[in-house]
């Protein structure tokens, strides 16, 4: 009786073992760094108000840019969107992931209603960089580069690829494509994935301002950015893990 009882502890301890190799994910907050004209936020279901720099905005929060209206938010160390006049977002996933002190995954995932959103991620942390805006006809991801998404109001979505490169799928009907830089892609109302093709001089001049190109190491962002009181500090962006530091204060 005493063997499988000590047996069973060596079990559970091994599996708790696994469990924290693993890391352990923790919600994250995004932080506004620049605001120009109408744009609002709704957080936790109470009423929309005005955001100003410095905001922190968590998980779920719904922002709105009226005409004129732009904000450049950062959702986690290295990558900043751009939120567009006439936009309807929400931050549907923030998180960072740590394991051993070292932050191995940071995760965003913008739910774009309507509207435009120019992203800029920081190649320097491609390997824990998870980004994505998902639209109503898929999701555009990538790890390092910059792109801009546009939803209309008809439900088509076009991808703008202006660095590296972004994978737009469709989980609904199984469709995946690569937009490589100088490309977009159009996805029409019915969710079709349209072959990639190679921008306009237009098209790439309007993109390249958007989104413009970014360097490894080139986005030194706020460094509290994903600080609450169970986030783990990122630190500033590196090509190096981050290490982390838990942040004494509370939350803004």
């Amino acid at each position: 009786m005493k063997n499988s009882f000590y047996s069973f502890l060596i079990v559970a301890a091994v599996m708790l073992g696994s469990v924290c190799a693993q890391g352990a994910e923790a919600t994250a907050q995004a932080i506004v760094l620049a605001v120009k004209g109408p744009v609002n936020a709704v957080i936790n279901g109470g009423n929309p108000t005005d955001i100003k720099v410095g905001d922190k905005l968590p998980q779920g929060t719904l922002i709105s840019s009226g005409p004129g209206g732009q904000a450049d938010i950062q959702v986690f160390n290295g990558a900043v969107a751009t939120i567009h006049p006439d936009t309807t977002v929400t931050l549907e996933k923030l998180a960072i992931t740590a394991s051993g002190g070292v932050v191995t995954k940071q995760t965003a995932l913008l739910n774009l209603k309507v509207g435009s959103i120019a992203s800029n991620i920081d190649p320097a942390n491609h390997n824990i960089n998870d980004y994505g805006i998902r639209t109503p006809k898929g999701v555009a991801a990538a790890r390092g580069t910059s792109y801009t998404v546009n939803v209309s109001s008809t439900g088509t979505v076009q991808v703008f690829v202006t660095n590296s490169a972004v994978t737009f799928y469709n989980a609904a009907t199984g469709q995946t494509v690569k937009v490589p830089a100088g490309s977009k892609v159009v996805v029409a109302a019915d969710g079709t994935i349209q072959p990639p093709v190679q921008m306009t001089s237009a098209e790439l001049k309007t993109a390249n301002a958007e989104g413009k190109p970014v360097e490894p190491g080139s986005i030194t962002t706020s460094g509290d950015t994903n600080k609450n009181d169970n986030a783990p500090d990122q630190g500033n962006s590196s090509s190096k893990p981050a290490v982390i530091v838990l942040d004494p204060s509370p939350s803004a």
